[in-house]
């Protein structure tokens, strides 16, 4: 029997171009967060109420760690105000857009890649009568035509799933104002190089197809044209949070079409306790 050190294979895994040659590499619609037979069946549930609510749609719409305590942590982290403009790379079901709308005026742009979700993003929108102020649009970041530069942007576990950093950050930088600023939530390598069990965790559930470090991660950023790039550590808030998620959910018990839902908990909750994944807050200004 032998070791697998990872050292050649990390390698490989941990250049951010070896991912877009992977033709075997999982699609973000194939996560089991996002799978949407429970989210449509909630849905019809709601169909008969004339206007929605932030409640009616808690239980599957925040895709993110700690809930709307995040989401205020950006806000007041970025000094957020009446009738400034933000987007949000990786909206989902446009959450983050209707809380900040409603807590601070501002107007969001939901940028989200899959189709559907974006689908049903707008539907939410327009039954909790914002889809004046919050919008969804279904494109690739990277190739949006957004209009004006914007106030701020934010992302929250979206990052994670594109690989091309490069592009990324100089689209972002692009996208904001002079003296614009951008908020991310995200995960980083707390050690390099991962573990092979690790980097294949990563891909295959979490859809992850490269973690840089957060030096790797901060001079990604500055490379870009970002000044004054802060590297907040939050690992161990996320740790606990992924762990009583996934202990919730085993003490509350899984159907058939949960289990998926229920192992992606679990090997986000493992890859926490293995010391080599960790979280991050991340802001910027646009130099």
């Amino acid at each position: 029997m032998t070791m697998d050190t990872g050292d050649k294979t990390a390698a490989d895994w941990q250049d951010r171009e070896a991912p877009l040659k992977r033709e075997r590499d999982a699609s973000i619609g194939d996560a089991a967060l996002y799978d949407l037979g429970r989210v449509r069946r909630r849905l019809d549930e709601l169909a008969a109420k004339a206007r929605w609510d932030a409640s009616d749609t808690a239980d599957f719409d925040c895709m993110h760690y700690l809930g709307d305590a995040a989401l205020e942590t950006a806000g007041q982290t970025l000094g957020m105000q009446q009738g400034q403009t933000v987007v949000d790379v990786g909206s989902g079901f446009s959450a983050t857009g209707r809380y900040l709308h409603r807590k601070y005026g501002v107007h969001v742009t939901g940028v989200e890649l899959q189709p559907e979700v974006h689908e049903l993003a707008d539907v939410i929108n327009q039954r909790n009568g914002l889809a004046g102020s919050v919008r969804s649009i279904n494109v690739d970041f990277n190739k949006a035509s957004l209009g004006a530069p914007v106030d701020y942007i934010v992302s929250f576990l979206c990052i994670l799933h594109i690989p091309d950093r490069d592009a990324l950050f100089r689209k972002a930088a692009e996208t904001l104002k002079l003296g614009g600023r951008i908020y991310i939530e995200d995960y980083f390598a707390r050690t390099t190089p991962l573990s092979r069990r690790t980097r294949d965790q990563l891909r295959d559930t979490v859809c992850c197809p490269y973690l840089p470090s957060r030096e790797q991660y901060m001079c990604d950023l500055s490379s870009a044209g970002f000044r004054d790039v802060r590297f907040d550590d939050v690992t161990g808030e996320w740790a606990e949070f992924v762990h009583e998620r996934a202990v919730r959910c085993r003490q509350e018990g899984t159907t058939t079409i949960e289990a998926p839902l229920a192992f992606f908990y679990d090997t986000v909750d493992a890859l926490f306790a293995s010391g080599q994944l960790g979280g991050a807050r991340i802001t910027a200004t646009k130099g």
